[in-house]
């Protein structure tokens, strides 16, 4: 039997311990509903008052999301009172299933054994923003497990297609009714759907796939079609104005600038570096913040909440202006990267399915114009676990990188906490 090395062991026991320690400050925050939590606890009763149907989606209010949260949270409702600390713990049990679901998924597609998939697996713990969507209860957790199960579904669909096809397209519907559930819980998730065309990369020619792939997204567009044109929009009418205002260059910007720091921290072997790299990037960063000081004035400052209590006043007030450009030279740099990887591996059609899966869920930042917020990137992470498997190294620096991740993860949930 092959030896389990010494750093892969401590990042296991890194990786559970960080989850515990979630499951724990879960329970302790007892503090009532915030930020968003109210927002979504009355439609719960609505859902109680109508059930699924067209009163219900239309008067939907103050959520943009749909209804998975309340189909959820209402059977649980006796068990949680929809009250904290209970309602939160909702969704660090669907991480938990989640990361068991990841574990499944990369013991068939990395060959790996069980105890060094459960490791990779929970790698999406070292992703900052994972922290605040799992340890507060609000609604991306529930469509990331739902995609997660879908992917696993449709990968076992993949595998039952020359030998049992009926089998095959039973899974293949399956994978779909959780992809549906997964669009109805956070609706950026309809990208899974035309991303699912990257399996037919070196398949062309194969009816099966077609069909288990034309039933996949057939099914999952069935689910969530009929709410949209309720709706008329992907959002519940009173929530229109999420999606108004065409495109944000910034908040696409930022999605891929937040989609680098999850690579950086779970494998930086994705990015290509040398000596030239810097100087472009030096460079770049140079030009940038020369026009952002002088006539672009982008600013956005992550974790300022927190950099408050360190920075002393005359810097925070640059500390904005000096982030932005180096932002956009990351996610430059990172979004380069990409293609390069995406071609290297342009043969390999499961991995071209995660990539586009990753990248799209990044890109539908450029259609949110309201606001930016990591709780958006968080949705990208089980896609990110997945398709950085190949580059993933388990030493002792990605120990520390993991940490790293799970401090600022910790430290952004707690910002919620203290001082909302």
């Amino acid at each position: 039997m092959k030896k389990f090395p010494v750093p892969a062991t401590l990042l296991l026991l890194i990786g559970i311990a960080a989850y515990i320690f979630l499951v724990l400050v879960t329970i302790w925050h007892k503090q009532p509903p915030l930020y968003d939590e109210p927002l979504f606890i009355p439609n719960v009763y609505l859902f109680g008052q109508y059930g699924l149907s067209r009163e219900f989606l239309i008067n939907i209010n103050q959520q943009a999301p749909g209804p998975l949260y309340q189909f959820i949270h209402y059977p649980l409702r006796n068990i949680t009172h929809l009250q904290t600390p209970g309602i939160r713990l909702v969704n660090t049990t669907l991480l938990g299933l989640l990361i068991l679901v990841l574990t499944i998924i990369i013991t068939k597609i990395n060959k790996s054994d069980k105890k060094m998939s459960l490791l990779l697996a929970f790698n999406i713990m070292a992703a900052p923003m994972v922290w605040t969507v799992s340890g507060m209860a609000l609604t991306e957790i529930p469509p990331m497990f739902f995609a997660a199960l879908s992917i696993l579904l449709l990968w076992y669909a993949l595998q039952q297609q020359d030998t049992k096809l009926g089998v095959s397209m039973l899974l293949s519907l399956l994978a779909g009714f959780a992809l549906g559930l997964a669009i109805l819980g956070r609706s950026p998730f309809l990208i899974m759907v035309p991303a699912a065309a990257a399996l037919l990369v070196q398949h062309m020619h194969q009816p099966g796939r077609w069909m288990i792939l034309a039933l996949y997204g057939g099914v999952a567009l069935l689910m969530c079609l009929p709410v949209f044109f309720i709706w008329k929009g992907l959002t519940p009418p009173q929530q229109a104005f999420t999606g108004a205002g065409g495109i944000s260059m910034e908040h696409g910007m930022l999605g891929f600038a937040y989609g680098a720091l999850i690579t950086l921290i779970l494998a930086p072997g994705w990015f290509l570096f040398n000596k030239k790299v810097i100087l472009y990037l030096l460079a770049g960063y140079i030009v940038l913040l020369i026009a952002n000081l002088s006539f672009i004035r982008f600013e956005y400052g992550p974790l300022s909440v927190t950099m408050e209590k360190i920075l002393p006043a005359a810097l925070m007030q640059l500390y904005p202006y000096v982030i932005s450009p180096a932002l956009w030279v990351f996610a430059c740099y990172f979004g380069i990267c990409s293609l390069i990887r995406a071609w290297e591996r342009r043969t390999e059609p499961f991995f071209l399915f995660l990539f586009c899966c990753a990248m799209l869920m990044l890109a539908t930042n450029f259609k949110v114009t309201h606001l930016f917020s990591s709780r958006y990137i968080a949705q990208a992470a089980p896609f990110f676990v997945l398709l950085l498997l190949p580059y993933d190294k388990l030493t002792y620096n990605k120990c520390i990188r993991a940490v790293a991740g799970m401090v600022i993860g910790f430290l952004s949930l707690e910002t919620y906490f203290l001082f909302h």
